[in-house]
């Protein structure tokens, strides 16, 4: 097989990977607020519970990332998907509190222990073919498939609760984890990934995560990519806290919004699909990744802001358009960070990433719906507009290293 014809066949792998495993979580967001309030649960409880899950990736993430770089990113990547699977067969069945909490304690897990081996294992098979290909457009069109594969999830759950109970589509969402997993297990070949740390697993997941540490701190670039995912993460966490509950009202009620809610968020990720093929091209207008990615995050920020507006259509409408902007940053994110990390600490240094990001989204979901409570879900997502907005400056003035 020629160089080209192997490179064309890890991107097709790494893309069809990463859209099936966002597949099933697209099933699940449309209904996972919508679900907690039909079972009687609380916005601030649900903050606590969504807290549960950050909590349980952001101490897991960087254990998972050295995990994944000292013995290797596939059995770390099916054991994600097997743990995905169970979370998904919990919140479909689970009636109270502490039960439901539980699984989003092992959905958390789980996106530990997925937040970076994938695009870590596309990246150094790339480059283990030819060292000086080009990484952008599989990152892009990655990106695009993540957003298709939640969009294909949001409208498969709309269909599902129309015909039947909000719990279907956690059932279905358990069973492509698993098909997912067996993908996992056929197509992943490390052959191209770099020697595993000396020392024995534990001596090399050590120093593994030591070194991420170290780069995160000596990294210029990459600390401020870590200050844009925690701006991200409350970006995102508010957003998905509190427009179930914005649109339920404008709506008329939880049941009557379940429907056309799953269709807005499909069209959404419609939209973040549509910024991610344009983040290349992006990239090329403003001559650089960090100014588009800049632009991006500003611009998602400021609709977000929409968002909050009390009549449905203007609040829908800047739903969707949120998700343009934000589709272009995350990739060009993700390619300055593979920039700055090395093959040996990348899945760690995307760790980091996910660790900036749910460490926010922590702070965000157990203030907003306390918040909520008090005032309400509207007013409160312009807290999250304002501090996403606020991330676009550390994408400025950017650091050659």
């Amino acid at each position: 097989m020629t160089p080209d014809a192997q490179l064309a066949r890890i991107r097709r792998r790494f893309v069809a990977l990463t859209a099936l495993r966002w597949l099933p979580t697209g099933f699940a967001v449309p209904v996972l607020v919508l679900l907690l309030q039909e079972r009687g649960i609380g916005l601030a409880t649900i903050g606590v519970i969504v807290a549960a899950y950050s909590a349980a990736t952001l101490l897991l993430e960087l254990p998972t990332g050295g995990l994944a770089d000292t013995i290797g990113r596939r059995p770390v990547l099916v054991a994600a998907a097997l743990l995905s699977a169970v979370g998904s067969l919990i919140l479909a069945f689970g009636t109270v509190a502490w039960v439901l909490a539980g699984a989003y304690v092992i959905g958390g897990i789980a996106r530990a222990l997925d937040s970076g081996p994938l695009q870590a294992w596309y990246v150094d098979s790339t480059h283990a073919v030819d060292p000086g290909a080009s990484i952008r457009s599989g990152l892009s069109r990655a990106g695009v498939a993540e957003s298709l594969g939640l969009a294909a999830g949001s409208l498969g759950a709309a269909a599902l609760v129309a015909v039947g109970p909000l719990a279907a589509p956690f059932l279905v969402a358990a069973g492509l984890s698993c098909i997912h997993g067996a993908l996992v297990l056929a197509w992943v070949d490390e052959s191209g990934r770099g020697p595993a740390p000396s020392g024995g697993t534990m001596r090399g997941l050590a120093s593994t995560v030591t070194s991420g540490l170290r780069v995160a701190r000596s990294h210029p670039a990459i600390r401020r990519i870590l200050l844009v995912m925690a701006a991200a993460g409350v970006g995102l966490s508010g957003l998905e806290l509190l427009a179930p509950p914005h649109f339920a009202a404008l709506l008329g009620g939880e049941d009557a919004a379940a429907g056309p809610y799953a269709v807005l968020v499909a069209a959404a990720f419609g939209g973040s699909a549509l910024g991610a093929a344009l983040a290349p091209a992006a990239a090329g207008w403003l001559r650089a990744p960090s100014r588009a990615a800049a632009a991006g995050v500003l611009t998602a920020g400021l609709l977000l802001a929409g968002v909050a507006v009390p009549l449905f259509g203007v609040a829908a409408v800047a739903f969707v358009a949120f998700y343009v902007p934000l589709g272009v940053a995350m990739p060009l994110v993700d390619e300055l960070t593979h920039h700055a990390a090395s093959s040996g600490a990348r899945a760690t240094v995307l760790s980091l990433n996910s660790m900036a990001l749910q460490g926010a989204a922590i702070l965000a979901t157990t203030g907003l719906g306390a918040l909520a409570d008090a005032t309400s879900s509207g007013a409160s997502l312009l807290v999250p507009a304002a501090l996403l907005a606020a991330g676009a400056l550390a994408l400025t003035r950017w650091p050659e290293r």
